[in-house]
């Protein structure tokens, strides 16, 4: 494809995403960086990474360009409060309360906090910036969904307009269409041709991303490594789900299938949010080599899966692989035994 067909392409799909209500939360670009020093370390495929740790709304990360369409919708309904919620080290309640803050929206979070852990890391980031914060004491993320919907309950009962901030709807794919966009025209300044796009993903992060590939005509293959699986629906096929939905709410004639979606599982650990042996060797890697700091849930161990795939040759010196930081480093202040014990 010529430069003049590639950059047409990339403002047609702007011009698309330009027609959904928004609200502007991040900075942009984000860098695109060589890893030097880790390529060399793992004498393997040559790497460079999306540094989307780095969009600017309380600490960064990837749920900052999913929200800016999420809430650009929401706050058509004229909302007196906004309730989300996940776990209690949960870097989409970060932002999502950095967001509200933001549009003076008052915001509760239902956070799941079973081991009754200290406000750190994240928790004590959303506390910081004024979250009315609900723990509840769930053994898994199963009924999250119904612990939230009584808060909603409550808070209508008492006459409010109440809003809730949905981690999964279609909107979310919408930001990371967009970061496709500019990370193509990253790729094309440098003259680069990625193999692999990289990342620690299971949801509609990696359903954007897939529709912008194939917006884009990229020749390569998105890699998503799961930090948990769900027991409703297989990862894949909700992937596939969320990214037709946001097409066709693009009105695009583009859909993709569950086969398209290449997602690793060998990463995750003891379980969603236990940081694992691999990961944390994987943090320590990072850091001391191009000065990449990862994070135990996520990004930490999305590294760890690329790693893997190096020292078992299945990534090599004749590919290029970039690896996109989706943020979550707060959250590793409230692991400070688990990462202290991996380094020492």
């Amino acid at each position: 494809m010529t430069t003049s067909a590639r950059q047409q392409r990339r403002e047609e799909i702007r011009a698309v995403l330009a027609r959904q209500p928004r609200v502007p939360l991040g900075t942009y670009p984000t860098p695109l960086e060589p890893l030097p020093n880790l390529t060399t370390k793992l004498d393997g495929p040559r790497l460079y990474i999306k540094r989307d740790d780095m969009t600017g709304l309380a600490l960064g990360g990837n749920k900052t360009r999913q929200l800016e369409y999420v809430l650009g919708k929401l706050m058509r309904e004229k909302p007196d409060v906004f309730v989300t919620g996940a776990n209690i080290q949960s870097n989409w309640c970060r932002q999502a309360t950095a967001a509200a803050v933001k549009l003076g929206i008052p915001i509760v979070l239902v956070l799941r906090n079973t081991d009754m852990q200290e406000l750190q890391g994240n928790a004590l980031l959303d506390a910081w910036m004024g979250a009315d914060i609900r723990f509840v004491n769930e053994p898994d993320m199963t009924r999250m969904g119904e612990q939230r919907a009584a808060v909603i309950a409550e808070l209508k009962a008492e006459g409010k307009r109440v809003v809730n901030i949905d981690p999964r709807a279609p909107e979310n794919a919408f930001g990371y269409i967009e970061m496709a966009v500019e990370l193509d025209e990253q790729l094309e300044a440098i003259d680069i041709a990625p193999d692999y796009i990289w990342l620690a993903a299971a949801g509609p992060t990696y359903s954007g991303l897939l529709l912008g590939a194939r917006l884009l005509g990229w020749n390569c293959q998105p890699v998503g490594v799961a930090p948990l699986t769900w027991s409703d629906s297989t990862v894949e096929d909700r992937i596939a789900y969320v990214a037709n939905q946001a097409a066709a709410l693009l009105e695009l004639e583009l859909r993709v299938t569950a086969n398209e979606i290449c997602i690793l599982y060998n990463s995750i650990g003891a379980g969603y949010a236990i940081p694992s042996r691999t990961g944390l060797e994987a943090m320590q890697i990072a850091a001391r080599t191009d000065a990449i700091l990862l994070d135990p849930v996520y990004t930490g161990k999305a590294m760890a899966a690329l790693i893997d795939h190096v020292r078992r040759g299945r990534l090599t010196k004749r590919d290029t692989v970039v690896f996109v930081h989706t943020g979550g480093v707060p959250a590793s202040f409230a692991y400070q035994e688990a990462i202290l014990a991996a380094i020492q």
